[in-house]
């Protein structure tokens, strides 16, 4: 099988991790490799100057998305709506919010996409209530533990960007 046979995998994940969260990435890209997938990221610095184009581009290029929501942000005690009628306590940990727009992006072209928190991380993509058809989520704990539909559709998408298979005489 060469590369241009393998599906290929936008990998999203916070630039800096703990040695445990380094773990756990490095886990899910061997799983993700073990798939017969091609894993693509996007480093810190990968962005250059214009985001919001290299993203676009680089997700036009492939067959679906993960997105690992890692805990960066401690938001337990922080309040959502301060001084109005809907004020309440944030009690849960918060990813980066590129991973937020990389989900967008990634629904917005229709890629699969599935999500994988870190327990505690409830925040945008990674709320439970918001996984459907169109997003699967998952425990980061455990890579490929419930992935089939979003494995169903990442193959596919690549097979119908490879196009029909020729048959034979």
């Amino acid at each position: 099988m060469n590369e241009t046979d393998l599906s290929r995998i936008f990998l999203g994940a916070p630039s800096i991790l703990t040695l445990d969260q380094q773990t756990k990435l490095e886990q899910w890209v061997v799983w993700l490799e073990g798939q017969s997938f091609q894993v693509i990221r996007l480093g810190r610095d990968g962005h250059g100057e214009d985001p919001w184009h290299t993203l676009p581009q680089l997700l036009s290029h492939v067959d679906g998305v993960v997105l690992l929501g890692f805990r960066q942000l401690d938001a337990r005690n922080a309040v959502w709506r301060p001084d109005t009628k809907e004020e309440a306590l944030s009690s849960s940990w918060w990813t980066s919010p590129w991973l937020q727009l990389e989900a967008g992006m990634a629904v917005a072209l229709a890629l699969p996409v599935l999500v994988a928190s870190e327990v505690g991380v409830k925040e945008g993509v990674f709320d439970a209530e918001v996984w459907n058809g169109r997003v699967n989520g998952v425990e980061l704990s455990t890579p490929g533990t419930a992935t089939d539909d979003w494995l169903n559709a990442v193959r596919e998408r690549r097979d119908r960007r490879a196009g029909p298979v020729p048959h034979g005489p």
